[in-house]
Parts: structure tokens; sequence; C-alpha cells
């Protein structure tokens, strides 16, 4: 009985080795990651089936515009895979096995149905790229925070109504995508993703932005338009890089005197807000380029204009103005002015500074005079004087030599005489009445 239960038990261990070893051999082992020179020369596989075949020799499969409603759970079986593309088809869950992938760098799920982001999106640790745009998402999991070598997140448009502190994580991150959503704040954590060089925060509902902001010191663009962004931090100034800020379709009504640390700030676009005045230093730039400030409410322009030296386009469209500013004919850089759909009554001879200006759009207002000594544009090619209150145009303006184009439509008191004339002084120009 002694030997048979012996027997019985050498017998059980052999077998458990076996079963081990047995295990061993099926357990799943990863290959190391191709450099991307390597996956270069590698072929893309545009088939599941066909990749099957080859499973561990498959690193790219590209499955965009199949018009998939779901996914295989064979794709488990490709455990090298390193970029995996399912862009614009129709799925709406993705199985379990896709997060076992631990070798995936590139996961672009684009421009399909999904709602839910697994908390084992976490696992892909050699994640690189994260495509998940136009689908259905008003969460993201707080394990996305685990994705430590993620270099581009594109949310864009999907539901998304809040971000998980654990955004502040992603410190390699250089793009972050979140246009159209439904955010109305930020994490203060976004101030630790210091290599971020675009940021993306257009069309959601934000109402302010965190201190944070101005620790990212790396991005040459920031965009923020069509949000319902009141007023600006202070810390906006400290992002000494931005070349282009995007504001557009918000709710301020001032711009702050911070604004003018932004030493290279080339594009500054403010429009469709509810500014009422420009004052102070908040728009005096060096390096600005185009400034948009149209749509607005503004009446008063007092701003220090001495060092927009570079400014060569300035859009001040429909606002409150009832006169040209002093400080806007200071800017000798400007080429291209819109004063169209304001108040202003007189055209001065102070316009005349701008003897770099090739386009002045001066339609809408309810102008009638145009001073004589104000004709001394050399450079002028498109003059539009349009849906005004002109009774007479000046002879001096035949000193417009480079003039191509004045619009003149819809001036009712200029008669048929002073059209005449007009056309006398100008005989080179296309006139349009």
């Amino acid at each position: 009985m002694r030997k048979k239960i012996i027997l019985f038990s050498i017998t059980f261990i052999v077998l458990s080795c076996c079963s081990v070893t047995y295990g061993q051999k099926k357990k799943k082992k990863q290959k190391p990651l191709k450099t991307q020179e390597q996956l270069q020369k590698l072929p893309v596989y545009n088939s599941l089936s066909d990749a099957l075949q080859y499973k561990k020799r498959v690193y790219k499969l590209n499955l965009d515009n199949k018009e998939l409603t779901e996914l295989s759970s064979q794709i488990g079986k490709l455990i090298n895979l390193q970029e995996l593309y399912l862009r614009n088809n129709k799925l709406s869950e993705l199985p379990p096995e896709l997060w076992e992938l631990a070798n995936l760098q590139k996961l672009l799920l684009g421009e399909n149905n999904i709602a839910d982001l697994p908390p084992e999106i976490g696992n892909l640790k050699n994640l690189e790229e994260l495509d998940l745009f136009s689908n259905l998402l008003s969460t993201i999991p707080h394990e996305i925070g685990e994705l430590k070598k993620l270099k581009k997140l594109d949310l864009n448009w999907n539901q998304i109504m809040e971000l998980p502190e654990e955004i502040g994580q992603l410190t390699d991150i250089q793009y972050l995508y979140l246009e159209r959503n439904k955010l109305d704040k930020f994490p203060e954590t976004i101030g630790n993703l210091n290599n971020l060089i675009e940021l993306k925060l257009s069309e959601n509902q934000l109402t302010s932005l965190p201190k944070g902001i101005g620790e990212l010191k790396n991005i040459p663009e920031l965009y923020l338009g069509k949000n319902k962004i009141v007023i600006l931090p202070p810390e906006i100034g400290e992002m000494e890089n931005l070349k282009i800020l995007n504001l557009e379709n918000n709710s301020l009504k001032q711009i702050p005197e911070e604004l003018s640390n932004l030493q290279n700030l080339e594009e500054l676009y403010l429009q469709n807000n509810k500014i009422y005045s420009i004052k102070g230093q908040s728009i005096n730039l060096p390096n600005l380029r185009v400034l948009d400030i149209s749509i607005n409410k503004i009446k008063y322009f007092s701003a220090k204009t001495d060092k927009l030296k570079k400014l060569e386009k300035l859009d001040m469209e429909l606002n409150n103005l009832s006169i040209i500013p002093d400080p806007i004919c200071r800017i000798k850089s400007l080429q291209f002015l819109s004063l169209s759909r304001n108040k202003i009554e007189k055209i001065t001879a102070g316009i005349t500074r701008l003897q770099n200006l090739t386009e002045l759009n001066l339609s809408g207002n309810k102008i009638y005079s145009f001073s004589k000594t104000a004709c001394y544009l050399p450079n002028l090619k498109i003059l539009d004087l349009s849906q005004n209150d002109l009774m007479l145009l000046p002879k001096q303006m035949s000193g417009m030599k480079n003039l191509e184009e004045l619009h003149l439509q819809n001036n009712k008191k200029l008669n048929k005489f002073q059209r005449k004339q007009v056309k006398k002084y100008l005989p080179k120009t296309s006139i349009y009445f």
C-alpha cells in the first residue's frame, strides 16, 4: 500500500511538471520592439485573416475604411503588433484581447462609434500615439495617466465633459487635441505637460483657464476659440514661445496687460468677443504681424502701439469707433486695415502716416467727409468706401497713383456729376458705384 502511494505521488509530480512545461511553451512572448527604421521596411497587412497566417511576423495592420462593426478577438494573437489602424469603421466595442497587445505603439481608432474606453487602456505601456477622433466618448479613464510614452493624443470631436487629473502624468506628450467636446474646465495638472508643442481646445465650454497654463513654455500655437472664456489668467503671459494665440468667439471683456509679455507672438485673434476698449500695453508686441479684434464693442482705443513695428494686418471691423484712433495711425508697418462697419464720420490727415498701406476698408460707416489732406497714400491699391454718406471726393485723390480698385457702392448722396469727377481723378482705377 505504501509503495502504491509513493508511486502515485511520483506520477502526480511528473504530470504537474509536464503541465507546467507545456504551459510555459504555450505562453505568448513578444519579441523586442522594432525601431521606426526597421518598421518602415516591414510590410503592412490589410486583412486580419492574412495577418493571422503569419502571426508573429505581423508588426503593422491597416484595417481603415473596412466598414467593420466588430473587431475579432483573434487580434490578440498578433502579439508583436506595433501599429494598428482602425479608422473610419463602425466599431462601438473593442475586444479585451486588444488591451493585451503590449507592443502597440500606434492605435488609431478615429471615426468610429466608441462610447467607452476601458481601464485596461493603461496596459498599453508602449503606446506613443492614440487617435480617438470623432467617436462618442464622454469620459476618459484615470488609467490614461499610465501611458507614460504617449506623444500624441487626439480626442477631437467627442462628448468629453471632464478630464481626469491623471492627464498631467503624460509628461512626454507633445500633441494634445481636444476640440469640439463639452469641457467646461481643464485640470490644473496641465502645467506638468512641459513637452507640449500643440494644444487645441477650441469649441468647448471653457469659462476660464487654469493657472498652470503658464507652465507650457514650449507651445508655439494655442487654439481656444469658440468657448465661453470670460477672463484670462495673468499666467498666460508666461508662455514665452507662443507665436499664435486664437481666442475668437469667447466672452472676453478686456485684454490683460500680461499679454504684452508674449514677446514672440506673431498672430493674435480676438474677434467676436465683448471687448469694449483697448488700452495700456496689452497689444504692444514687437513681433506681432496679424491682429484681429473685429466684431467686438470697442469704443475707445488708447493702447500703446510704439512697439508694433511688424504689424501688417489689423482688422477692427464691426466695432463702435467714431473716429480713426491716433494710435492706429502710428503703426507705420500696416499694409491692411479694416475699420468697416463702425461709426466713423470723417477721414482726416492722420491716415496718411500709413505710407505702407495697400488695402483700406472703410465700408459701412457714416463717412460724409474725406479730407483732401488724407489723400496721400501712394501705395494704396484697394480703397473701399462703400455704404457711406459721401457727397464728393477731393481731386487730390489723383495722388493715389497705384490705386487699382475704388468701391463707392451705396453712397446715395454721390450724384452723377461727382461720379464723373472721380473717374477723371483716377482714370486708371477700376471704380465701382
